[in-house]
C-alpha cells in the first residue's frame, strides 16, 4: 500500500464538497478521471471511502479515518515547511563549533557572543580541544565547523583561510640577553601595528641558548613548531616546565619567569597581561608562521548558519 495519501487533497476536497462533480470543478479535473482515481485507491484499501448511496455522498468510517490521518499529515507538512523557512532565515537549527584552546579563550568569545545575539534561535554548541580531538570529532560528524591552525587532510575537508599567524620569541624585559639583542626587539605596540610582519631581520636565536624557557606540552602544534625552530638554531632549550595552555604560559613570561614562543594571535588578543614587560623577537621564517582555517567536511551541505558563521570570522582581529 504505497502512496496511500498521495491523493489526499482530492479525497479531502470531495469530502468537503460532498459531491464528485463539484469537487472535479474545483480541482479542474474531469469527473470520470476523479472517480477513477478514488476507485483505484479504494480498491487498494479494500474498502470504500465514500457512501455513494446517500445524497449528498458521505464518508464511510474508513473515509473519516482517512481524513483524520490526512489532516495530521498536512499539519506535519505545514510544520516542516515553517521549520525550513525558519532554517533558511537563521531562525532555527543548530551549529556545532570546535576550536583550539587559544582561539576559544582569546579570539572567539566576543564574536560568538555577537553571533548568538544576532541569531538567538540557532542552537550553538562549542568544543574546546586539541587538534587531534577536533579532527576526530568533525570526522565522525559531532562537529560542523572546526577553526584551527593545524592542517587537516585536503581530500576530506573544505578549508577557508582566515588568517596567517606568526610565532614570536617572547622574553621577559628584565632578562640581560635583551641588551645583547638590542635592535632586534619589538614592543607590544609594534606588534599591534604589524611591524614584526614587515621585519626581514630575525633575531640570532642561538643567543638565547642559556635562557630558561617554558614551552607547550609535546602534543601541541605550537610545541612542534617550536621544536623545529630550536633544531634549526642548533641548540636544545633549557625547559623549566611545560604547560597545556598558551594563556597560562604567557602569564609566566609576563611575570619574568622564563621566555617562550607564542603566536601573534595571542599577543594581539589577550587581556589582563602587562605586555610592556615583554620584549618580542621575530624568528626564522621557515618555521615561524602557519595558517588558521575554518574547516568543514567535503560533500557536507553547508547550512545558512554555517555560512553566516564562517563568513563573519573574516572580520576578527586575528
Amino acid at each position: 500500500m504505497d502512496d496511500l495519501f498521495h491523493r489526499k487533497d482530492l479525497i479531502y476536497t470531495i469530502a468537503k464538497e460532498q459531491s464528485f462533480s463539484k469537487a472535479a470543478q474545483k480541482l479542474f479535473v474531469a469527473q470520470p478521471s476523479l472517480s477513477l482515481l478514488v476507485k483505484t485507491l479504494e480498491d487498494e484499501l479494500g474498502t470504500p471511502l465514500f457512501d455513494r448511496s446517500s445524497k449528498p455522498i458521505r464518508l464511510t468510517e474508513a473515509g473519516r479515518e482517512y481524513i483524520r490521518a490526512a489532516e495530521q499529515i498536512k499539519e506535519i507538512e505545514r510544520a516542516y515547511e515553517e521549520y525550513i523557512l525558519a532554517l533558511n532565515n537563521l531562525e532555527a537549527g543548530s551549529l556545532r563549533i570546535g576550536s583550539n584552546q587559544l582561539l576559544s579563550s582569546v579570539v572567539l568569545p566576543a564574536y560568538i557572543s555577537a553571533f548568538i545575539q544576532a541569531h538567538p534561535k540557532i542552537n550553538l554548541s562549542i568544543m574546546d580541544a586539541n587538534s587531534t580531538t577536533l579532527e576526530n570529532e568533525i570526522s565522525n560528524g559531532t562537529l560542523d565547523v572546526v577553526i584551527d591552525n593545524s592542517m587537516l587532510p585536503a581530500d576530506l575537508f573544505e578549508q577557508r583561510l582566515l588568517a596567517t599567524e606568526h610565532l614570536l620569541l617572547a622574553v621577559p624585559a628584565g632578562f640581560s640577553v635583551n641588551e645583547a639583542c638590542r635592535g632586534y626587539g619589538f614592543s607590544i605596540d609594534d606588534i599591534l601595528q604589524n611591524k614584526h610582519i614587515e621585519n626581514t631581520k630575525p633575531v640570532p636565536f642561538k643567543r638565547f641558548a642559556q635562557v630558561p624557557f617554558i614551552l607547550m606540552n609535546r602534543n601541541n602544534d605550537t610545541r612542534k613548531l617550536s621544536n623545529s625552530i630550536f633544531q634549526e638554531a642548533g641548540f636544545t632549550p633549557n625547559v623549566l616546565f611545560e604547560q597545556d595552555r598558551l594563556t597560562t604560559l604567557y602569564s609566566y613570561v609576563e611575570q619574568g619567569v622564563a621566555a617562550s614562543l607564542v603566536s601573534d594571535t595571542l599577543v594581539r588578543n589577550i587581556r589582563g597581561v602587562r605586555q610592556e614587560n615583554i620584549v618580542f623577537y621575530t624568528l626564522p621564517v621557515s618555521h615561524s608562521h602557519r595558517n588558521i582555517y575554518a574547516y568543514y567536511k567535503k560533500n557536507k551541505f553547508c547550512t545558512k548558519a554555517m555560512t553566516a558563521f564562517i563568513d563573519g570570522l573574516h572580520t576578527l582581529p586575528w
